[in-house]
This record gives structure tokens, C-alpha cells and sequence, in this order.
């Protein structure tokens, strides 16, 4: 069988900052981004080739030479990115014609979180809590906000285009003075806050889907509501948490939430994303972000899910080699 040439896009930022990794001596830079899904280097085999590309925020560019079987769009911020993903998009237009094209960049453009929150209104046994996009000049612009779209306290308030929980904090009443962020007009969004403690401790599941499919990236445990990896509790029952749902997942966690993945995939027209939700006994999905901008095939030590995350690589592989269900 011929072997295949994918070609995966990234893209300059709009505020065309990146973080200069190295410069050898051929005037080579390597560099790294926010904003891109960050798989190229982690889809490394001998089914395929590849070669990359970074749009930039001129009008033309050289493609590569190489005839290309296949097209991967890695730029994945639809905040941070929007110039270089209008870019993308005529691109898009000109080349899907001709060869598979992965992660449409209009359909990426639509994955902002007030956006996610309109597109998948009604989806059974789905939950998107309420979601507005706002340019606040004041505290007052903010609570006013609150009162205006029928917000509850407490709310939570983050500065559009981070990740990660920079620029987030929770709002729990109308003494939040907002020292800590400029309040110039810039994007900020607003979410409906919503209590998920279980014996006051917190799950943040992440799921990964590829061509429709979920898969378990992992699930983190800790006793603040903002849950990342720095702040999981590191404790033998919450070990055996982990493993039990990693034991359980393809038999009794998938096949339950699978046909509410089916939904959100058909609205969202993404071949790959990732869920971060929270996921209750009734197996209702509790989202706290959709995007193709999550860190899935990293490396984590003695994980108990690496098994899981080898087969989302490998679905993704595949959906590269033999193209969309």
C-alpha cells in the first residue's frame, strides 16, 4: 500500500506571540504556541508521513511540494486564533474538494464557549450551563450582565482565550472588585456556576472523541471546584477511584454516554475534541468545556489510563489512513 502524506496545519496567534524554543544554526526556529491540539508529534509512525505547516497572517504562502493525501487542521483556539483561522478556512474551501480534510476551521471557529452553550441546547442527558461572551469596561458592565441574562450567584468569570484556570475566578456576590483583570474592552465570559461536589470532593472527567468515538483521557479529584492536575488530592481512595473507572469505563461508563457523544459530534462537526465534564450516577454529562485544544496524548506517570489513551491514538491513526465513518 502507497504510503499516505498528511499535512498538519498550525497558525500564528492573532497577537502573534510565541514562546521561542530554539534557533539552531540554519535559522530554524522552534517554537512553541498556545492554541493548537499539539498531535503531530505524538502520531509518529511508518503507516504515514508528515509535513507541516504554520499559517501566518500574510495574504499568500508556499505549500509544501510533496503531494498530500490528507489535511489535519491542529489550530484549535477559536478565540485566540480567528484571523489565521478565516486563513485556514479558504484553504479549506480550495483543498477539501480534492482530499480528506480533518477539523474544519469554520466548525472550530463555532466552538467558543458561548457558542458551544447555543449548539448543543437539547441534547439528552446533556448539560451545557448557561454561557454569555461580554467586553466589560467596569465592574459595573459585569454585574449588570448578571442581572440583565438572569445569572445566579455565584457566576464564574474568565478572560477569553485562556486555558487551564488563568484569569478565572468564581463570583459569589457583588463585592468582587476585579483588581486582578483588565477590564478594557477585551473578551471575557460569564458561566452559570454549577455545584457538582460529592461528598465534598470534585471529578473532572476528560474525554477524548475521534471520529465520533469517545474515549477516557482521565478523571482528577480535588476538593476545590476549579480542578486541575496541580490541585488533584493525591490519596489511596482516590487512586482506587481512578482505577476503578478506568477498569469500568468500556463496559459500563461508554456505552451509556456514547449516544450523547454521537450528538454533540453531529452538531459540532469536529473529527477530534475533547469534554472536559463532569459525569453523575445517571450518567448525565455535566460540560465545563468543548474544543479541540486539550492537552490528550502528554505523557502522564503510572497513569492508569494509558491504555486509553493509546487507543484514542490509535483511532486517530486510523481515521488519518482511512478517512471519516
Amino acid at each position: 500500500m502507497m504510503k499516505k502524506n498528511i499535512l498538519f496545519i498550525n497558525g500564528i496567534p492573532d497577537d502573534r506571540k510565541m514562546l521561542i524554543q530554539k534557533i539552531n544554526k540554519n535559522g530554524l526556529i522552534k517554537w512553541r504556541g498556545k492554541g493548537g491540539a499539539n498531535l503531530s508529534y505524538f502520531l509518529k509512525n511508518d503507516l504515514f508521513d508528515q509535513y507541516d505547516i504554520v499559517f501566518d497572517l500574510k495574504g499568500t504562502q508556499e505549500l509544501p511540494r510533496q503531494m498530500i493525501h490528507a489535511v489535519f487542521n491542529q489550530i484549535s483556539d477559536a478565540d485566540t486564533h480567528k484571523n489565521v483561522l478565516k486563513k485556514a478556512d479558504s484553504f479549506y474551501k480550495t483543498v477539501s474538494k480534492h482530499v480528506p480534510f480533518f477539523n474544519p476551521p469554520a466548525n472550530v471557529m463555532n466552538t467558543t464557549r458561548d457558542n458551544i452553550y447555543r449548539l448543543l441546547q437539547g441534547v439528552d442527558k446533556l448539560h451545557i450551563p448557561k454561557t454569555v461572551k461580554i467586553q466589560p469596561k467596569s465592574p459595573s458592565d459585569i454585574y449588570n450582565t448578571v442581572e440583565k441574562e438572569h445569572f445566579e450567584f455565584p457566576v464564574i468569570f474568565r478572560q477569553a482565550g485562556d486555558h487551564g484556570g488563568i484569569s478565572t475566578v468564581k463570583i459569589d456576590d457583588k463585592t468582587e472588585q476585579f483588581y486582578a483583570f483588565p477590564l478594557d474592552g477585551r473578551d471575557y465570559y460569564l458561566t452559570q456556576f454549577v455545584e457538582t461536589a460529592k461528598n465534598k470532593i470534585y471529578a473532572k472527567y476528560r474525554l477524548v472523541v475521534v471520529n465520533g468515538e469517545v474515549f477516557i483521557r482521565h478523571v482528577i479529584y480535588g476538593r476545590e471546584w476549579m480542578v486541575h492536575a496541580g490541585s488533584q488530592i493525591e490519596e489511596q481512595e482516590i487512586s482506587n477511584y481512578k482505577k476503578s473507572v478506568s477498569k469500568h469505563f468500556l463496559t459500563e461508563i461508554k456505552p451509556l454516554i456514547q449516544p450523547t457523544i454521537d450528538q454533540i459530534y453531529y452538531r459540532i462537526g469536529l473529527d477530534y475534541f475533547g469534554i472536559d465534564c463532569h459525569i453523575d450516577n445517571n450518567m448525565n454529562l455535566l460540560v465545563f468545556e468543548i474544543n479541540a485544544n486539550m492537552n490528550v496524548f502528554t505523557k502522564s506517570k503510572n497513569s492508569v489510563f494509558t491504555k486509553h489513551i493509546e487507543m484514542a491514538r490509535q483511532a486517530l491513526i486510523n481515521m488519518l489512513i482511512k478517512g471519516k465513518k
